[in-house]
């Protein structure tokens, strides 16, 4: 099914959808949306738009996932009390559900291994 672009037109646009797709995340992150991988690659290209047009402002420090120790907090509550779902994905799909949950943060490979191995 072919559908028409959708644009997100200019700075203040970008950084409103980025804002709302972002809080609206950790406002439920045993939401079917938080997780999806379709939902973070918007994240992404969100992010990465604002971080190029500003380089300098700091959105590269803004992604790194061991910044934003409160969502990190969420996420870890998140996956402790995660069912049989949780524990029966291998590590490579855990792997991928926390950079979904994460996104657009970017997550170190020590802060994924520790939240993969919970």
């Amino acid at each position: 099914m072919d559908v028409e672009p959708v644009w997100v037109k200019g700075y203040h646009e970008i950084l409103a959808l980025h804002r709302a797709l972002f809080e609206a995340k950790f406002d439920d992150l045993d939401s079917t949306h938080a997780g999806s991988p379709f939902i973070a690659a918007i994240q992404h290209r969100l992010a990465d738009a604002l971080e190029a047009v500003d380089p300098g402002g700091g959105w590269r420090t803004w992604r790194a996932a061991e910044a934003h120790t409160d969502r990190v907090e969420a996420v870890r509550r998140q996956l402790a009390g995660a069912g049989g779902w949780w524990r029966n994905m291998d590590e490579q799909d855990r792997r991928r559900y926390i950079q979904d949950l994460l996104a657009p943060l970017r997550v170190s490979d020590e802060l994924l291994a520790e939240l993969a191995a919970m």
